[in-house]
């Protein structure tokens, strides 16, 4: 499971689990969240009960604005992850 996400909205940011991983990005017009879902966290959590949810898109959609994400779109991991987003930070 790799997954990734944009996003904006309200989130709090002091309680977001550890299976997110969540970076502000300034770099567009209006600031935009980054989020990761972190398997070798997720996929444990899942399987014991522990994070509910069925594991698709859709879902992971509807649990991230349960945390005060709005307008989330999954993005290729790759924008996050390339030379070329190391470079952009």
């Amino acid at each position: 499971m790799q997954l990734c996400f944009r996003a904006n909205g309200n989130p709090d940011l002091n309680i977001i689990p550890e299976w997110l991983s969540v970076e502000l990005s300034l770099d567009t017009r209006l600031p935009e969240y980054q989020v990761w879902v972190i398997p070798w966290i997720a996929e444990p959590a899942l399987a014991l009960g522990t994070l509910e949810l069925d594991g698709t898109v859709a879902g992971w959609i509807n649990y991230l604005e349960s945390w005060g994400f709005k307008d989330i779109i999954q993005v290729d991991c790759f924008e996050f992850f390339s030379p070329r987003a190391d470079r952009d930070r």
